[in-house]
């Protein structure tokens, strides 16, 4: 593998783990692994395809998925990484899943559809489509059903640290 695919593929990284993540990993822990059965790059669609048990591991985040797609500028900038298939993406004690991941590095949304799920302890929401902002820190939930267990923190606890 060339130097050149190798930042790409960092790139990849540094884009997709924070998905979920609110503080910065510490650097002795920014190390990342992903591993697949299969990765295809295509220099002139400026993709990087990675299929079959995709797992991406960090310290502040596993994600988990049939597929990952990164989709890169002219100038090798990472602009749309796409998860799909049996998505799960794990931070300390929250577990997302859904069966289509998109995030956009220009919008900063993280859009889950396909029956889509945060869980903490006995807490959920769900929904047809759930939308974070990593902006504005919002979320926006469609169709929504939430479910807050007494005690667990409630909404802030569920959504974000």
């Amino acid at each position: 593998m060339t130097g050149k695919w190798m930042v790409l593929l960092m790139a990849v990284v540094l884009v997709a783990l924070p998905l979920l993540a609110e503080e910065p990993a510490p650097a002795e822990a920014a190390q990342t692994v992903i591993t697949s059965r299969r990765l295809d790059f295509d220099y002139p669609k400026r993709t990087a395809v990675f299929e079959g048990d995709v797992v991406v591991s960090d310290a502040r985040v596993t994600i988990k998925a049939d597929q990952m797609t990164a989709l890169f500028s002219e100038g090798n900038q990472p602009e749309m990484i796409t998860a799909v298939g049996n998505v799960r993406i794990e931070q300390e004690d929250r577990v997302a899943t859904c069966e289509r991941a998109t995030y956009s590095v220009k919008s900063g949304l993280l859009v889950l559809t396909g029956r889509p799920m945060v869980r903490r302890g006995a807490e959920v929401m769900s929904g047809s489509r759930i939308i974070f902002s990593r902006d504005d820190d919002k979320v926006k939930c469609e169709d929504a059903v939430l479910r807050i267990a007494p005690g667990q923190g409630g909404f802030d606890g569920l959504l974000k640290r």
